[in-house]
């Protein structure tokens, strides 16, 4: 199931956009590898070549999946938001779909945060008019789960999340 932050479902209810109505779409398949010791990973894309280089042994898999398995679609037009919005929500139930059928004993997390620019500090690296949604997907190991998803209700930036396979983070 998809949850919405209280930002997020301003943004999805101001768009008349309902998670519901938009379809999977498999823009961004998952494809899972093995480390030196034998431990999983998924990814997607080229994922830092990390698809064909391998990952050291020493590396924290659930951070580097955070950090290398970021996906954005932007657009620099408000007429544009409603069909990003849709795209994100399509390849966040592909993943979900794709995790639960290929892992099912596996829990991951799934998050996707849409960002205007209004809280950075650098405005050049985000004109203004310009829209970007971030979304990931990452196995939570132990007690790390990346991200404190303890306030997620209340943050700020709209963000989706989903929770496959079993897994109870705090929120």
């Amino acid at each position: 199931m998809i949850q919405s932050n209280k930002a997020m479902k301003r943004l999805l209810q101001q768009h008349k956009i309902n998670i519901n109505d938009v379809p999977a779409q498999n823009t961004y398949p998952i494809w899972k590898k093995q480390d030196q010791a034998g431990r999983l990973y998924w990814g997607v894309l080229d994922y830092w070549h990390l698809d064909q280089n391998g990952v050291p042994v020493s590396e924290d898999l659930s951070r580097l999946e955070w950090d290398g398995n970021e996906v954005n679609l932007d657009a620099c037009a408000e007429d544009q938001i409603p069909g990003i919005l849709k795209e994100s929500i399509g390849i966040i139930k592909a993943w979900m779909l794709q995790l639960e059928h290929e892992e099912p004993d596996i829990p991951f997390l799934i998050l996707a945060s849409y960002d205007d620019g209004a809280e950075l500090v650098n405005k050049e690296d985000f004109p203004d008019g310009c829209y970007s949604i971030t979304f990931r997907f990452w196995a939570p190991r132990g007690n790390n789960t990346v991200v404190n998803l303890a306030s997620f209700e209340d943050w700020g930036q709209p963000a989706l999340l989903v929770v496959c396979n079993k897994y109870t983070p705090s929120l």
